[in-house]
């Protein structure tokens, strides 16, 4: 516990046992000072979460006194949710830990300036066919992609979108309309694009807590399916935004199996599948799936081709509303980047191009951690991120990482507080890093001062 908790503890044990009453004067901050050997600052701290739970009022130019028991308004123990904005994705900071967007520096770009090269010169053959449901060379590029991993997807289900975030949408927006309900189970803390299309939709949020295993209390997702009969389940079971935790297998296939059985779609958002640290990739739900009910979303957007916004969405037996909503939507996915795509996966280039931004990004994520542990207040809980490019952080009870930002943002750093990542007021004390943007050294030279402030918020 800090010694601004343990002087704050300490004051209002006195006021709820009555030897401090309504309308006594608190010491002076200097007098605090000398009598508990505190700084100024931690003095301040102290009245000041005292005041934050009701039980001091500060006087203009007089201090503080104690408010009566009827005045007394409840603690604020929790911080409310945060929308996405567009600061939330800046890397203009010297440190932009909290960009969600991957370092473009790791990617390899020349083999898709080849291909796309290439593309263009095919560019006036294609024209005369541009099918909804996307060049024909990629999807099947792609059903051969997923079928080398063990993975057969149906040949009409398979839909390239604009982007990951177009096939979520298009999911989301047919979940609803095949089953007439307004409300989804959403796995959190989430992705708070996610977040933010569901609201945009009117659709209701019904949080499902991720454990720091990476795994659901079943049970209580399967009450909720019971006694809400929602449109759908979202989340991300391998590699999950912000954790980089992946979901048992075993659970996979449970959760499968629930949705199954109550006729909910699953609406599964893979994008970082192909970013794993191991030996080997984790299986997607789509894999255990036997009646169309996963939603398959991705792309390499956060991967082999950033910039491209080429996703795609195999939609099982949502497929044909699926296609009828793209169809109203954006008509279409730019071929360029689709035809340049396709022939990268025919080469076979993407997989050392993969494998090393792997290695990269491990390297990145292995220092970030070491300084973590080293640096961050004691207490700190790092859920070692599996693959992806972001670490998660919890910090001990107290710390308000969304009212510290503004602070840390004046010394050029930039995190993602918790309060993204929630539909609902959650306790602020943790955080989301992003670890691609600095080799090792610098990796480590930066968290360590971001460590500094955030023990110095706990003084």
């Amino acid at each position: 516990m800090s010694k601004t908790q343990q002087l704050a503890q300490l004051f209002r044990h006195a006021i709820e046992q009555g030897q401090l009453r309504a309308g006594d004067r608190m010491p002076s901050l200097r007098q605090l000072c000398q009598d508990h050997a505190v700084s100024l600052t931690t003095a301040q701290r102290a009245y000041a979460e005292l005041e934050r739970q009701g039980l001091l009022q500060a006087l203009p130019r007089s201090g503080f006194r104690v408010c009566p028991p009827a005045t007394r308004a409840a603690p604020a123990e929790t911080a409310a949710p945060q929308t996405l904005r567009m600061e939330h994705l800046t890397t203009a900071l010297p440190m932009p830990w909290g960009c969600p967007f991957i370092n473009p520096a790791l990617i390899n770009t020349t083999p898709m300036n080849r291909a796309l090269g290439r593309a263009l010169q095919d560019y006036r053959d294609a024209l005369s066919s541009t099918p909804l449901e996307g060049f024909d060379g990629l999807r099947r590029e792609l059903g051969l992609h997923y079928l080398s991993q063990g993975i057969a997807l149906a040949g009409d289900e398979l839909l390239i979108t604009c982007g990951g975030m177009e096939a979520l949408t298009l999911a989301m927006r047919a979940a609803v309309s095949a089953s007439g309900s307004q409300s989804m189970v959403v796995v959190t803390p989430a992705f708070p694009a996610a977040l933010e299309q569901l609201r945009h939709l009117g659709i209701a949020i019904l949080p499902a807590a991720l454990s720091e295993q990476g795994s659901l209390d079943l049970a209580a997702v399967e009450e909720t399916l019971h006694e809400q009969r929602p449109a759908g389940i979202v989340l991300m079971a391998n590699f999950q935004h912000p954790t980089g935790l992946v979901m048992p297998e075993a659970q996979k296939r449970a959760l499968v199996a629930l949705a199954e059985q109550y006729r909910v779609c699953i609406i599964e958002d893979d994008t970082y599948r192909e970013l794993y640290f191991g030996k080997q990739g984790a299986s997607p739900l789509k894999a255990f799936d036997r009646s169309g009910t996963v939603l398959h979303c991705s792309s390499f957007s956060k991967s082999l081709a950033p910039g491209y916004r080429v996703g795609w969405i195999a939609a099982g037996r949502l497929s044909d509303t699926v296609r009828g909503l793209k169809l109203c939507s954006s008509l279409g996915t730019p071929l360029p980047s689709q035809m340049a795509l396709a022939r990268l996966l025919a080469t076979g280039q993407h997989g050392d191009m993969l494998t090393r931004l792997r290695a990269s990004l491990r390297q990145r994520r292995d220092a970030m951690v070491q300084q973590i542990m080293e640096s961050f207040p004691a207490g700190s809980r790092l859920l070692r991120a599996e693959g992806g490019y972001f670490q998660w952080v919890v910090l001990p009870e107290g710390l308000d990482c969304a009212a510290l930002l503004p602070l840390a943002i004046e010394q050029g750093i930039h995190y993602a507080p918790a309060t993204l990542f929630y539909p609902h007021p959650v306790a602020a004390n943790a955080l989301r890093l992003n670890f691609s943007f600095f080799d090792p050294l610098h990796q480590r030279e930066g968290v360590a001062l971001l460590g500094a402030l955030l023990r110095q918020a706990m003084e």
